[in-house]
């Protein structure tokens, strides 16, 4: 990260004052002595995001080769204090097993605070609901689909492929609003098993990073 944001200051700052000195961009050569050190610097700036390039292809290596080491198993690897930190990672199809009760801003933060004072994990097992679902539809991207050729037609002024691109948004509307079954239901008891096993996942993790007396 540093020496992404140090490189990327020192590489471009010195090319804005280039450009007020009258230098252009692209040159094949140049033969202004006072531009020279500006450009050593510029080049400098350059080497640091090589190095912070090179750092990044080796943190993705190492991420990879351990990654059974240093999968994280509590869905909140950085302590974060809003509530999408406190599902699963991966996250089921559903947000939450439960409708969390929020009471500031920083609601995952406080129910953690809460836990640790009273030294338990982060909520009691609570009574699981089916939760309903909306099924999954292509009508967005058919609608994209459409619109990009609408695009491409109103530039052109192909006036017939604007009429089928636009009476073919129309139609996919119309089918999604007519459809019989828009929605399915997760049942209760594998809402329960998924999030047993995410709350077993997170004590046991929690566990391993309790220091030993």
């Amino acid at each position: 990260f540093w020496f992404w944001i140090t490189g990327f200051y020192v590489a471009f700052m010195p090319l804005y004052v280039l450009g007020l000195m009258g230098m252009t961009r692209r040159m094949q050569h140049y033969d202004v002595p006072e531009w020279h050190p500006w450009l050593l610097v510029a080049a400098g700036g350059a080497g640091l995001i090589l190095v912070g390039i090179g750092l990044q292809v080796a943190q993705l290596v190492v991420s990879i080769r351990r990654r059974d080491a240093l999968r994280d198993l509590t869905g909140d690897p950085w302590n974060g204090r809003s509530l999408e930190w406190a599902t699963s990672s991966p996250p089921p199809a559903f947000n939450f097993a439960v409708i969390p009760t929020v009471e500031g801003e920083e609601a995952y933060w406080g129910i953690k605070q809460r836990a640790q004072e009273q030294q338990v994990q982060p909520g009691s097992e609570p009574d699981y609901e089916t939760i309903e679902m909306p099924r999954n539809s292509p009508t967005g991207f058919v609608c994209a689909f459409f619109a990009t050729i609408m695009g491409f037609a109103l530039i052109w002024h192909i006036w017939w492929m604007v009429a089928v691109a636009a009476l073919g948004a129309f139609a996919t509307f119309v089918v999604f609003a007519w459809r019989d079954r828009d929605e399915y239901q997760i049942p209760a008891g594998e809402v329960a098993r998924l999030d047993r096993v995410y709350r077993a996942a997170r004590a046991s993790a929690h566990d391993q990073l309790r220091p030993v007396a």
